[in-house]
């Protein structure tokens, strides 16, 4: 029997000896060669499982990818002169084409075929490939999708394959999903009603609690951009930088840039004093784009409430806009504490004002530090 080897502790007390003596007899009891035998077997048992399922994760990814393979040349072929003729209708599809689209590998090929053509083509071309779909009884898989509790991915896919091949009648189910809980799954779904409905679909913002990220309000603008039909959104907007939801009033404020809604100023403007740093960052970039007259003063009067960045916004879009009327807020703002916001009031002043360079000058002379530099600058500007 294997023994444990004594090793003497001239420091041990009672309770140590003890324990020692426990645990040596634990280790006894089970360090013996058929308790190791059977951790060995136990080892070699689970390695086998881990290899296994490797191995059969990978046949299976191999037995698809060459399945795949072999039957894309023949449905791209297929695919592409079905779409191609001036009517589907007239179009007998080969029955091995229906035999293959009982696999669920072929019919997911099909549809990802499909949903690559439909973003390249229009007109003709792209209402045969929307008749293919519904003859090949696709829709039904898209659905499916939609209603699949295997997983965000899947849902989200449903939803792009519905709106991409212009499934009107599923804009309800597509709209609940507007705000769903998963991110990815309501931004297919934003996008969605956008692409089937253009500009009333913005009617999302109305519910959603989930913020918008900056990608999806890009998105979100570049799917309006194709809209066919814009629309007046300025009794819209307003309620909309009321939101609770901070990005949709940044994304309301992005609407009111986009598409010049000039009626809407008077709200915007209100959003100056938003408790949110992103909105009123947005809008000042969206009052600018609306400017008038009057827009120099006013942006000038909310300058010292906001931060260095807001700031520098400010002074760099005055450079276009202001005038004299503007001459002496922007010579108070030479005593700044921030040299930057210095340098940026000086190029105002020289760029905008009546002999503004002069001001700058005769500034240098009374205070060269740090004057003397900005007038340099401004000198190699013009220069």
């Amino acid at each position: 029997m294997f023994q444990l080897a004594e090793i003497p502790y001239p420091f041990m007390n009672a309770g140590s000896v003890l324990l020692d003596i426990s645990f040596k007899n634990a280790m006894t009891k089970y360090i013996t060669p058929g308790y190791l035998l059977m951790g060995i077997e136990i080892l070699g048992v689970c390695i086998a499982l881990v290899v296994s399922t490797i191995y059969i994760y990978l046949s299976f990814k191999k037995r698809t990818y060459f399945y795949t393979s072999s039957i894309s040349k023949n449905l791209e072929v297929w695919i592409s002169a079905i779409i191609m003729e001036e009517s589907i209708e007239t179009i007998v599809i080969p029955k091995k084409f229906f035999r293959m689209m009982q696999n669920k590998v072929a019919r997911q090929f099909v549809i990802d075929e499909l949903v690559g053509c439909k973003k390249n083509f229009s007109g003709l071309v792209g209402e045969n490939i929307v008749a293919l779909y519904l003859e090949l009884g696709l829709k039904e898989e898209s659905i499916r999708k939609i209603k699949s509790g295997n997983g965000w991915h899947i849902r989200a896919k449903g939803i792009q394959e519905l709106y991409m091949m212009d499934q009107k009648d599923i804009l309800t189910t597509i709209y609940k999903n507007t705000n769903s809980t998963n991110e990815y799954v309501r931004m297919e779904a934003q996008t969605g009603v956008i692409h089937l409905t253009g500009f009333p679909g913005l009617r999302f913002l109305d519910v959603i609690s989930y913020p918008l990220t900056e990608w999806q309000q890009l998105k979100l603008l570049e799917q309006l951009r194709i809209s066919p039909k814009k629309e007046d959104l300025s009794e819209k907007i307003p309620h909309w930088l009321l939101s609770e939801n901070d990005t949709v009033v940044v994304f309301a404020l992005k609407l009111a840039d986009e598409y010049q809604q000039f009626a809407v100023t008077n709200e915007v403007l209100g959003c100056l004093v938003h408790p949110s740093p992103p909105v009123r960052s947005q809008a000042l970039k969206t009052l600018v784009r609306l400017s008038d007259e009057k827009t120099p003063m006013l942006l000038l009067g909310y300058i010292s409430k906001e931060p260095y960045n807001n700031q520098a916004f400010i002074l760099d879009a005055l450079k276009n806009m202001a005038t004299d009327n503007e001459k002496d807020f922007l010579i108070h703002l030479l005593d700044n504490p921030n040299d930057l916001i210095k340098l940026k009031a000086a190029l105002v002043i020289t760029n905008c004002c009546t002999n503004g360079l002069e001001i700058i000058k005769q500034r240098a002379e009374v205070a060269p530090e740090p004057f003397q530099r900005i007038l340099l600058h401004i000198q190699s500007e013009i220069g």
